[in-house]
């Protein structure tokens, strides 16, 4: 056999399936990264217009100082709050808020949205 004809030798061999795996863990970890940040990025726009689609309610299909809400849809739970009349205000306002609350894997999230609602007017 001449110097030519040699193929690879075992050592060569090993060092490049180990080149390969640590290649392709890296790789999967960075897929799993994405499909991760992908699925939570997903949760969060489902649980925003929950919220936002929640805090149209106050004031059209919930008349404004009507109490406190809370319900579930899918896997996430709401909560209304509405703060107290402004009497400073030059109109007669509210903050009302949601809370939408999920399970992520093990770890709980929320997110909160607020807005001003015309309330009805408080007698002197």
């Amino acid at each position: 056999m001449t110097h030519q004809e040699r193929g690879f030798t075992l050592i060569e061999m090993v060092v490049a399936f180990a080149i390969l795996g640590l290649t392709l863990t890296a790789l999967f970890a960075a897929f799993e990264n994405a499909l991760s940040r992908t699925s939570h990025d997903s949760r969060l726009a489902e649980a925003t217009l929950l919220a936002q689609s929640t805090l149209a309610r106050i004031g059209s299909e919930w008349p404004v100082g009507s109490g406190e809400h809370s319900g579930t849809w899918n896997e996430f739970s709401f909560a209304t709050q509405e703060d107290a009349q402004s009497k400073d205000a030059p109109l007669p306002t509210r903050r009302v808020s949601v809370r939408v609350r999920w399970l992520e894997g093990r770890n709980p999230r929320s997110i909160d949205i607020s807005a001003l609602r015309l309330a009805p007017a408080v007698a002197p």
